[in-house]
């Protein structure tokens, strides 16, 4: 699906449940999550999961989905600020002087950093399958810091100290957007019966990849778990 389409074709439609039934990934991208990024993505997401009869999933799912879609985005966005602002993203002193203003300078300046965007093919990737395992991974084409990878792990690591939300809320980092998100994203998905290792983070030269993957023999009571 391009770039640029927001509304889903029924070519669109299709594709995704051939895609699932063929057992074969199906891909969408986008440059920034507008709302109609997001409907689509829903709409995307719900089609998907019907088809692979799991619609029980959906308001989990798409919370997830969306704090991922959202992280990916704003991390391409993050290294367009960086450069503009002649900070080294990599070296600690500048990542946190730059921390400081980024969420206020991305809020004020939406339509430039769109721009920048997409004259620099800085895109955000959505790749659904189900196979045995049914996953949702998002990826942007910009790689992850050593010290934003730590602090993701940092997090994914501390929800084994929560029983909720609520408990994670004080040792939120306010410099990162994504604390709280990637804390719900684990608290979420152990609601369903899964554990922490079903939240991937990979990362190459070219690209930051999030997945959840969740082995459909996981989810034989989780639909039992969501009714609750």
């Amino acid at each position: 699906m391009k770039v640029e389409d927001t509304e889903l074709s029924m070519d669109d439609i299709q594709s995704i449940k051939d895609a699932v039934r063929e057992r074969r990934p199906v891909n969408f991208y986008c440059y920034t999550l507008t709302l109609e990024q997001r409907q689509r993505f829903q709409n995307i997401l719900n089609v998907f999961l019907k088809e692979c009869d799991e619609s029980y999933l959906f308001n989990c799912l798409s919370y997830c989905l969306f704090e991922l879609l959202d992280n990916a985005s704003k991390a391409n966005a993050k290294r367009i600020y960086f450069k503009e602002q002649h900070l080294n993203i990599n070296d600690a002193g500048d990542y946190a002087n730059g921390m400081k203003n980024f969420k206020s300078n991305l809020s004020d300046n939406t339509q430039h950093y769109k721009d920048e965007l997409e004259s620099g093919m800085l895109q955000v990737h959505l790749q659904l399958s189900a196979n045995d395992v049914i996953s949702l991974a998002v990826s942007n084409n910009t790689k992850i810091t050593a010290s934003e990878y730590a602090r993701i792990q940092d997090k994914i690591a501390k929800t084994q100290n929560y029983d909720n939300v609520a408990d994670a809320f004080s040792d939120i980092d306010q410099t990162e957007g994504s604390g709280l998100g990637i804390i719900t994203i684990v608290i979420m998905l152990r609601k369903l019966g899964l554990t922490m290792d079903c939240l991937k983070f990979s990362t190459t030269d070219t690209e930051t990849v999030a997945a959840i993957e969740i082995p459909k023999n996981l989810l034989k009571d989780a639909e039992e778990l969501v009714e609750l």
